[in-house]
């Protein structure tokens, strides 16, 4: 049973090890042989600076999405203070009784009803202007 190789490039070295071999028992150096071993040369040479940019993009995208986390975490904490400020309003005679719970619960929930929907609507924009930018040529 072959165990599967760790890498490309281990790939490669086993593929140029099979097309020798193939070379050797033929006795002589077939034109189809030569050419494949060619494209194994070629594929080593481009492979590092293809893999390069595929590392360089994913730093990229982890960058994009970090700042992406950073921005909604600042607008939610927007929003809870937005929220908090309203409820600091110069302060109203109170009520007694039942009338004054269900006025201040009443309040309470519009005022988290409010956050949540700014909240949603500004990450909701957010999400909008990143899913906009065209993928694969980071802006910058």
């Amino acid at each position: 049973m072959i165990m599967p190789p760790t890498s490309v490039m281990d790939l490669l070295t086993r593929l140029e090890t099979l097309l020798r071999g193939v070379e050797q028992n033929a006795a002589s150096r077939s034109p189809k042989t030569e050419e494949a071993l060619g494209l194994v040369r070629m594929i080593r040479r481009a492979l590092p600076a293809e893999l390069s940019e595929v590392h360089r993009l994913r730093a990229e995208a982890e960058r994009i999405h970090r700042h992406a986390q950073d921005e909604a975490r600042r607008i939610v904490l927007e929003a809870q203070a937005t929220a908090r400020r309203r409820t600091d309003v110069a302060p109203q005679p109170i009520p007694t009784g039942q009338d004054h719970l269900a006025d201040v619960q009443r309040k309470a929930k519009e005022i988290r009803e409010g956050a949540d929907t700014y909240a949603t609507q500004v990450l909701g924009e957010l999400e909008g202007s990143h899913s906009a930018r065209p993928r694969g040529h980071p802006q910058g």
